[in-house]
């Protein structure tokens, strides 16, 4: 073969070659290419890569909810909130009954310090979703944060509702457990808050509200008496003791509610609580005492409401109960528990056409939050 002749071959061969690589470093332009790369990169452990890839093929198919979801992981993986929230919205946008995409995004927005919003859609995500089902460990953290934003908001009883759902499925966290002692000590704060003279006694009060849910019920008995032993005088801890008490030994519930009223003597749930225990054991005129102190304290109070009702109610006082009831109603107008009172006043005073109006509106209510604690 002649000196220009392999020349010539050598020059066909660099131009294959040439072309070949050019063909393989082309980039990918179809959504088909561009969803599959990023699918390979993410789980390559090469997020960076993946969400690049992910953002490119959500823009040549808007509509595409997988790509909106997996751009919201990585961002939430890479600890980038504002982008998570961003993808999240547009994917719930998409798709209203993913519930891990609106639990996905009230976690961003926790994050975000976005809280009224967070609240919002975690409380969504927590609707959709059985207590009885397995919504596994994304569920499972949305209903932790929903916990802790309901104790910021002081909706204490339904944030400790939320956390036994929590405390069931993970049954040692040492962070979780610091939280439950905030809603369990009525402090309406999130657990970063805490000063530091103030965590043990929240740690010690998390453990036993936990324990309750995961232990051996002495041990949880020996968690109460341990808090109520060292931090006597601290606000609630004689409070929780005797709701405790209340639930396993309510006979002996009183005293510690007393008790607390010596610590905090404006406390309204230490009264809520006397007015119930009085109602049970018939003494109507110390509960109705402490259900009009409470009312007197906190005319906003739903629970104070409730509690004048039900005394009124045991003293043959149907038409002051109906006015408390009313009053808890105005005061809570998406509670179905509440609609349910009212159905058994109006029927306590023969005024039936409201008793139905009220049994449709606890029916819808229920159907709607049947979720919800």
């Amino acid at each position: 073969m002649g000196r220009d002749s392999k020349k010539v071959t050598s020059w066909r061969i660099a131009l294959v070659l040439l072309v070949a690589t050019a063909t393989a470093q082309k980039p990918p332009n179809t959504f088909e290419q561009l969803s599959t790369e990023a699918k390979q990169a993410y789980e390559a452990n090469r997020p960076e890569r993946a969400a690049d890839l992910y953002a490119r093929a959500v823009k040549l198919k808007p509509d595409w909810t997988q790509g909106w979801w997996a751009i919201g992981m990585i961002s939430y993986e890479r600890d980038r909130y504002a982008e998570c929230r961003d993808a999240l919205t547009r994917m719930v946008a998409l798709d209203s009954n993913a519930s891990p995409g609106w639990a996905l995004l009230g976690l961003c927005e926790f994050r975000t310090k976005q809280y009224d919003e967070s609240f919002q859609h975690l409380k969504k995500a927590h609707m959709m979703v059985s207590a009885r089902e397995a919504g596994g460990p994304l569920l499972d953290m949305a209903n932790y944060h929903l916990a802790l934003l309901l104790t910021r908001q002081g909706a204490f009883e339904v944030a400790q509702e939320v956390m036994v759902q929590v405390a069931l499925k993970i049954k040692n966290n040492p962070e979780m457990m610091f939280s439950a002692g905030l809603a369990a000590l009525r402090m309406p704060i999130l657990p970063d808050e805490v000063q530091a003279n103030q965590r043990e006694v929240v740690q010690m009060a998390g453990k036993a509200f936990w324990d309750l849910i995961t232990r051996p019920p002495e041990e949880a008995e020996a968690d109460f008496k341990a808090l109520v032993s060292k931090y006597p005088d601290f606000p609630n801890v004689h409070y929780v003791y005797g709701t405790y008490l209340a639930a396993h030994r309510p006979e002996d519930c009183a005293p510690e509610f007393l008790q607390e009223l010596r610590v905090t003597a404006d406390s309204v749930p230490a009264r809520v609580q006397l007015a119930l225990r009085y109602i049970v054991e018939g003494k109507l005129d110390d509960a109705l005492k402490r259900a009009r102190e409470a009312v007197a304290l906190s005319p906003d109070s739903v629970g104070a409401q409730l509690a004048l009702a039900e005394t009124l109610q045991n003293q043959g006082n149907d038409e002051g109960a109906l006015s408390a009831f009313l009053e808890a109603e105005r005061l809570d107008p998406v509670s179905p528990k509440i609609r349910l009172y009212l159905v058994n006043a109006y029927r306590a005073l023969g005024r039936l056409e409201d008793m139905r109006r009220e049994k449709a509106e606890y029916d819808r209510l229920r159907s709607e939050q049947r979720n919800w604690p």
